[in-house]
């Protein structure tokens, strides 16, 4: 025993006292295809590439190729513990480059919760993981943590998995609407959602199946600038289902009018929603409530083709510990504490 306390004596005094903390990694001396670095705060990370990688990387969208994924996370794994909930890269990119096409996008790893619409599944072992981790994002610029789409696509590792909703592609009439799984689409809710759907106490009906409600996207409500609704606190397992008010859902859809401060839509079809119809579809949460995991951890690696300047470290530090601050920000904005109305909470460290 008193051998196992010297050993960790000693390593305590080598990581306490190394002078380059920028260099300080769980397995420094593990083989990697790149190079690592950590910012002092440890917080964030970066990840190396050659030039023709992270080109290859943006240009062919080589986050979405399988395998390309996959050797990137195992070489992730090789200096970062098996403890992360959710692994974020982050590109190193002022704005968002032309391609890939999209802002953020996240991808399931594995799933173990009933209830949501979705099979349990587990393909963590493909990534380096022992089962630990959930899901992997791509943020498409070095800010987006903050003022790009980071709640929206961490919403997506719980929904929308079981509700079948419609949307139509732009306004007309004589419109064919379509399944829209994954987002809401044309759904009350009792605020706009994350992932779209309309705010259910707006909803006018005026007969012959027309309907007026204030304006949302059928994607997407505003990144940030949102909080989580109520259905989708419940599947996130931060709310019981008995705090999900009643909401609609609208499918053939046949009108859409957008209006300066209405939209005004058509539709055959009207769905109420009530707990327990909506338990009924999904069936009952596992884990529910009392002992659902509120609490994550994330590790933020950035991904760069040039060694990372003092401005930049700063920028996704900063986007970093304003994501995870446990916390009312003071902006208009909301940080995942503050989108989980102070029930969850994430955790960003190397």
């Amino acid at each position: 025993m008193k051998k196992i306390i010297f050993y960790l004596f000693i390593i305590l005094i080598v990581f306490s006292c190394s002078k380059d903390e920028d260099e300080i990694l769980p397995y420094p001396d593990e083989d990697t295809l790149h190079e690592f670095k950590l910012h002092t705060n440890n917080r964030v990370s970066s990840l190396l590439m050659t030039s023709s990688e992270y080109n290859s990387w943006l240009s062919n969208d080589d986050f979405s190729n399988g395998g390309k994924r996959h050797a990137l996370f195992q070489d992730i794994y090789k200096k970062f513990p098996d403890k992360y909930d959710f692994i974020f890269l982050v590109l190193n990119e002022s704005s968002k480059p032309s391609t890939p096409s999209y802002y953020g996008k996240l991808i399931g790893v594995s799933n173990d919760i009933e209830g949501l619409g979705l099979n349990a599944y587990d393909n963590s072992a493909e990534y380096g993981s022992s089962g630990k981790l959930k899901a992997v994002m791509q943020l498409t610029a070095i800010d987006y943590l903050k003022f790009g789409p980071a709640l929206h696509e961490l919403a997506h590792n719980w929904a929308n998995f079981g509700i079948i909703t419609h949307s139509v592609d732009a306004p007309g009439s004589n419109l064919t609407s379509y399944e829209y799984l994954g987002h809401w689409g044309f759904t009350g809710g009792s605020t706009k959602g994350q992932l779209g759907g309309f705010k259910q106490s707006s909803l006018i009906e005026h007969g012959n199946n027309l309907y007026t409600v204030e304006p949302f996207g059928s994607f997407a409500n505003g990144g940030n600038g949102i909080p989580y609704n109520e259905l989708e606190l419940y599947l996130m397992g931060m709310i019981p289902i008995s705090s999900v008010s009643n909401f609609d859902m609208f499918t053939d859809i046949t009108s859409l009018t957008v209006n300066s401060s209405t939209f005004d839509f058509t539709a055959s079809t009207r769905t109420t929603y009530t707990p327990q119809s909506l338990e009924d579809l999904l069936g009952e949460r596992v884990p529910s409530i009392g002992n659902s995991q509120k609490d994550f951890k994330l590790l933020v690696v950035v991904i760069t083709d040039a060694p990372l300047s003092d401005d930049e470290w700063n920028k996704v530090d900063a986007t970093a510990e304003w994501f995870s601050k446990k916390g009312d920000d003071g902006t208009s904005l909301y940080n995942f504490w503050e989108a989980t109305n102070g029930v969850g909470s994430i955790t960003i460290e190397n």
